[in-house]
């Protein structure tokens, strides 16, 4: 029974030697006396998963019918959470027929807004560009979420391969690369730049002692030990003290911390430590190209993409799980993906963009690359479905996620029709394991209005008014 001697707060650590701190998951100890688990509130998350490079789209189309569809080939990764997905087919990316830049920056710029992007300084290859007009609708659902709490993050972004074309400004935000918008500052847009590099975002989220990682002034000894061998005695006192579901609760999800502990230090050569640098793709795995659509420019070979892409969904989906944020985004790439994919099980000699039309369209290399990301999306769906809540049910059953890419036709760049899947059960907000068609000519700017009305809103439009005609039917 909870009483007010045997709660613990929800902000409590399991804290060791050396300043290692973790943070808890929510457990029934964090209940108020007389509080149950009907009376709590597991929190709703936001999560965009973003894909680069449109799709086949008569292989992402299910067949069948709207509750009975069956995926191909190249969507076969996603059989086992078909029931937790809604396939939203035929929305219009219609906001891209205005505004400035290449179809990739524009859709890049819309997908998320809602909005044009605006001229300026940039070279995306096809006009100079600056910014979307407004903000992204996760960083509108953050700060409703975010109002009247204390989250350590409002949100947090995530890539493996962001930011490495040939226009690409390093790991600064650049127009061509940018999903993610901030609420203005006036009349000053606020681009949002995801993390990069794995052990720097493990070090910003848990790495100043307030949970997760070591501190920075630890001796070097304690340094080279687990976070959880460094806990391991308050751990033991705290398990003591639990129910059994609590401790269950506990263990699985220091399970996850140890799995993340153990890919940290595998990519980074082993020697024990958990936050050692990895190598900089940019520096030491690259090649200059020749031209490239706007000029020379760097094509980075990168065999670490695929793992280090699975690293940033662990540190994602243990983000969400500790409460740190509730929103997040996983940005596999930027809008070029030039990266060659020459590691397993792709093997190709060259990178996305080549195998939509710049050398050429080549729809077998690219069916195994939209497969590829189908299957990061499953291991996505996967990891989150592992993490259990307090109540029982899973963060998969607490989150909604949007996956999202910035055209639909890889050679064209059409960005009609575009292939947009909603994943999670979100709390029964939506109802999942549907094809879904809708009118013909319809916007998108709807969809992002009815998922800003998931998380409370009342909202009749989102982004430009005149490409909106309020929230999609058919979805909730």
């Amino acid at each position: 029974m909870i009483t007010s001697k045997n709660r613990i707060s929800r902000r409590s650590l399991l804290r060791g030697a050396g300043g290692a701190a973790i943070g808890l998951p929510f457990l029934e100890a964090m209940l108020r006396p007389g509080q149950s688990h009907a009376a709590s509130t597991i929190p709703l998350r936001f999560l965009v998963f973003y894909t680069p490079g449109g799709t086949l789209l008569d292989k992402w189309r299910p067949t069948g019918s709207e509750s009975a569809y069956t995926l191909s080939d190249m969507m076969s990764p996603l059989n086992a959470w078909k029931d937790r997905m809604l396939f939203v087919d035929g929305l219009n990316m219609n906001i891209t027929q205005i505004g400035v830049g290449h179809p990739h920056s524009r859709g890049m710029a819309g997908l998320l807004t809602g909005t044009q992007l605006l001229s300026g300084t940039f070279d995306t290859g096809q006009g100079l560009a600056s910014w979307a007009e407004g903000p992204s609708v996760d960083q509108v659902i953050a700060s409703r979420i975010n109002k009247g709490l204390n989250l350590k993050f409002p949100s947090l972004e995530f890539s493996s391969g962001w930011a490495i074309s040939g226009r690409s400004a390093g790991q600064a935000s650049y127009a061509a690369n940018t999903i993610n918008y901030n609420l203005a500052t006036g009349s000053t847009k606020n681009p949002i730049a995801p993390q990069v590099d794995q052990v720097a975002a493990f070090k910003r989220i848990w790495g100043d002692g307030s949970a997760g990682t070591m501190t920075g002034t630890m001796d070097p000894n304690a340094r080279a030990k687990s976070i959880l061998d460094a806990v391991q005695t308050q751990y033991t006192s705290l398990a003591g003290k639990l129910g059994s579901s609590d401790r269950a609760t506990l263990q699985a999800h220091l399970d996850m911390i140890r799995q993340m502990e153990m890919s940290l230090t595998a990519t980074t050569g082993g020697g024990g430590a958990t936050c050692v640098t990895p190598p900089k793709p940019m520096a030491t795995d690259s090649s200059l190209s020749g031209q490239m659509q706007s000029g020379s420019g760097v094509i980075v070979t990168e065999k670490d993409i695929p793992q280090k892409g699975t690293i940033m969904t662990d540190l994602l989906v243990a983000s969400l799980a500790c409460d740190m944020t509730r929103v997040a985004t996983m940005q596999w790439a930027d809008s070029e993906a030039k990266f060659i994919m020459n590691f397993d099980p792709l093997n190709l000699a060259d990178h996305h963009h080549a195998y939509q039309h710049e050398h050429g369209f080549n729809p077998d290399a690219l069916n195994k690359i939209y497969k590829w990301y189908a299957g990061n999306f499953a291991y996505l769906l996967q990891k989150m479905d592992a993490v259990k809540e307090a109540d029982g049910t899973t963060l998969l059953d607490n989150t909604l996620i949007f996956w999202v890419t910035e055209i639909q036709k890889p050679d064209s760049h059409e960005q009609t029709n575009m292939p947009l899947v909603l994943a999670g059960k979100a709390q029964g907000k939506y109802r999942t394991g549907r094809w879904v068609q809708v009118p013909k000519n319809t916007s998108h700017n709807n969809l992002l209005v009815t998922l800003l009305n998931i998380f409370g809103g009342t909202d009749t439009t989102f982004g430009d008014a005149k490409y909106c005609t309020g929230a999609l039917s058919g979805i909730t």
